[in-house]
């Protein structure tokens, strides 16, 4: 179901029976106009007919969908509509075979960018070397300022809630493992993903999806220039550059915000807290950090583009996709990181 608004006149484009009534009312609800036009439709069922007579509103219609309109008006009884209010089992059963139908597409999707990649490897001078640079500047370098802070005040916040306890036991110095493991195994590699799940999977699905408004998609492909190479290819690539660098600097950051708690609420110098630190972290635990950054951005580049891909040819349309992306990619960020925890305890890293 795609519905436009052209000068007073909605146009209906796709399938609208009794089961998308309550979507359309939905959508329509703050629209204003003053005729409905279903010549572009494909599928128009007597029950959808009715509640469009209903409305009021003039219908524009093909001919052989004015004799349909006639017959059913001829044969409407003059009582109000009634929209049959779905079950709370039948909405969650709704809602789970939609979610595999989408889940199903993300999986064609993924299998799309492995085929194409592999063309793209093959033919070296398809690469949009510029594109990618550019992406990393935009999507990793200009993160920097925000990605620094946020991590400096939480490695602050973490040994400054950790030197309460260890001043009880006079374990001052043992804040140094509290912040360094804590910040380098886990919460560096999440900061980094969660804020570019925010920034970066909502810009790419922005994006992508107001170019397929706008057809420009559809422009690209009649150039004979492979959308995938110019929409899809340079995110993966930039977000596969970007997140090791930029968790190798929240940790950094991180670890020097619990380095000036450390000092001022427990009197931890700064060296004594690198010498300490020399002990509390190994050669593993920082890899157990940093080899989450392909996973985490090759989630956040295939499903911000996936959602841009996604996007029906309306305004609305974009706002809903730019949600859901952020949504689902802080969600499967959260959910690979729990597959790695329970991993690396298998493997002892």
């Amino acid at each position: 179901m795609r519905l436009e608004l052209r000068e007073g006149r909605l146009l209906l484009f796709g399938d609208f029976t009794y089961r998308n009534i309550k979507e359309f009312q939905r959508r329509v609800k703050n629209l204003t106009f003053d005729e409905i036009d279903v010549r572009n439709a494909k599928i128009l069922d007597t029950s959808f007919i009715v509640f469009l007579l209903k409305t009021g509103k003039e219908i524009v219609a093909s001919d052989k969908q004015k004799e349909l309109i006639d017959i059913v008006r001829g044969n409407l009884r003059d009582r109000p509509l009634k929209v049959k209010k779905r079950g709370f089992f039948y909405e969650v059963g709704f809602l789970t075979v939609e979610k595999l139908k989408e889940l199903y597409c993300f999986l064609v999707f993924l299998g799309e960018i492995f085929v194409k990649s592999l063309g793209l490897f093959l033919n070296p001078k398809r690469f949009r070397f510029k594109m990618i640079v550019k992406d990393i500047e935009l999507m990793g370098f200009n993160a920097i300022p925000i990605l620094t802070t946020i991590s400096f005040l939480i490695g602050a916040v973490i040994a400054y809630h950790g030197s309460v306890r260890l001043k009880q036991f006079g374990a001052n110095i043992f804040v140094v493992d509290l912040v360094s493991i804590s910040i380098l195994r886990e919460l560096g590699p999440l900061i980094v993903a969660i804020l570019l799940a925010g920034r970066s999977a909502s810009s790419y699905t922005t994006q992508i999806g107001i170019m397929k408004v706008t057809e420009e998609i559809d422009v690209i492909r009649t150039m004979g220039v492979e959308p995938f190479d110019v929409l899809v290819f340079p995110k993966i690539v930039s977000m596969l550059v970007s997140v090791p660098l930029l968790i190798i600097l929240a940790d950094i950051s991180g670890v020097i915000g619990g380095m000036v708690v450390a000092k001022l609420s427990l009197g931890v110098t700064p060296k004594d807290f690198i010498l300490r630190l020399h002990h509390a972290i190994s050669l593993k635990t920082f890899l157990a950090g940093l080899l989450k950054a392909p996973a985490f951005a090759f989630l956040i580049a295939t499903i911000g583009s996936f959602k841009g891909f996604r996007t029906e040819k309306n305004v609305e349309s974009i706002g809903k996709s730019v949600t859901i992306s952020v949504v689902d990619s802080i969600f499967a960020v959260i959910i690979a990181d729990a597959i790695f925890s329970v991993l690396f305890r298998w493997l002892g890293i």
